[in-house]
């Protein structure tokens, strides 16, 4: 690239001592514009794990990058479902091992996802305008933990983003988790009728 003059480099200084690391703090209210709390995925760490990969490498990964929750491909390489830290760490893993009388170490992703067709998303149509309070609604109304959040991009629906209860329960200083654990108990069901 040639040198234009209109831009200039900007100064440089040498650090005498380590520097402290930033922590996010962000407040919100249930009134606020929902959209600063989206995690946009396309700026955010992403795990995709391949739905043959093991409970405990997985949630090695997802540790390491940061993230509780990971998506899962197919053997094509599509999404086919998604996984979050609580649920390698939970019940469901252990009811799926007894359940198919094999060993915890043998499940695989594919054993313990929430498979893509149970996936329920919203639309960043209907995101751009939402509150905080919105999003919490939603999460209350369909016991989710995570919204996902879709947009067409091309023709085709893409992943955009996603709210997280756990996120949004530190911007507003408060639980929002009245019933959130229905809808895992009514998932835990359907892998014990597996």
């Amino acid at each position: 690239m040639p040198h234009d003059p209109r831009f200039r480099p900007l100064p440089l200084s040498s650090l005498k001592v380590a520097p402290k690391v930033p922590q996010l703090v962000r407040s919100a209210r249930l009134e606020d514009r929902a959209l600063p709390l989206l995690t946009d995925l396309r700026f955010s760490a992403l795990v995709v794990a391949s739905h043959r990969d093991g409970l405990d490498e997985t949630l090695h990964v997802m540790l390491r990058a940061g993230v509780r929750m990971a998506f899962v491909s197919g053997p094509t390489g599509d999404l086919v479902g998604m996984v979050t830290a609580d649920v390698l760490m939970g019940e469901r893993p252990v009811v799926r091992a007894l359940s198919d009388r094999i060993q915890h170490d043998e499940l695989t992703l594919a054993d313990v996802m929430t498979p893509l067709t149970q996936w329920e998303v919203s639309d960043m149509h209907h995101v751009r305008h939402a509150q905080v309070g919105d999003i919490v609604a939603t999460l209350r109304e369909h016991g989710l933990r995570y919204l996902l959040v879709t947009e067409v991009q091309g023709g085709q629906i893409a992943l955009r983003g996603l709210f997280s209860a756990k996120r949004l329960e530190m911007a507003l200083g408060q639980s929002i988790e009245s019933d959130l654990h229905a809808h895992s108990f009514a998932e835990l069901e359907s892998v014990i009728g597996h």
